[in-house]
């Protein structure tokens, strides 16, 4: 069973919502985007032991191997209920782990817009879950759960990959 703190009952759109594994010592990132809805990486059936195993053999597997035996992973919004999480999962808002200023709401939607049912590799230590929240929030892909980096660092080939492809989309609606 999750345990569900009452912050996600008041979420606003563009909270960052952290589902923290008990057992991997890692969490999965979301972005709220109203209705009991999250923004998120999902893998079809997928849940967080799984999507942590497929980023490991990911590391482990050359890359010309890897990629045609793993799935690539596609942004999803779910409600924060449907989501497969291990037992004890703790699902919260947690606006406060990351020292960056939230854009404002209009601009949360339109990232959530272009990036939701897009496909992306997950890369634990590149592209993860957490990144992607915080570039939908923020505009800085950050991810402060892997050892050995800055903290409140953006990862600059992440965050400029989305920012391209935020630009591309604006130049094709205009």
């Amino acid at each position: 069973m999750c345990t569900v703190d009452q912050s996600v009952s008041t979420a606003e759109v563009g909270d960052l919502i952290e589902f923290v594994n008990p057992w991997l010592g890692l969490s999965l990132w979301g972005v709220y985007v109203g209705e009991g809805h999250v923004i998120h990486f999902g893998v079809g059936d997928e849940n967080m032991t799984q999507k942590a195993c497929r980023s490991f053999f990911q590391q482990l597997v050359p890359k010309s191997t890897g990629d045609r035996a793993l799935k690539k992973t596609r942004i999803c919004s779910q409600r924060v209920s449907d989501i497969k999480l291990p037992q004890g999962t703790r699902i919260r808002v947690n606006n406060d782990k990351h020292n960056l200023v939230p854009s404002p709401q209009e601009t949360v939607r339109h990232r959530c817009e272009t990036f939701l049912q897009q496909e992306f590799k997950y890369d634990l230590m590149n592209f993860n879950s957490e990144h992607f929240a915080t570039f939908v929030r923020c505009g800085h892909a950050v991810c402060n759960q892997i050892p050995f980096k800055k903290k409140n660092e953006a990862h600059v080939a992440t965050t400029q990959t989305l920012q391209m492809i935020m630009q591309q989309r604006m130049e094709t609606e205009t």
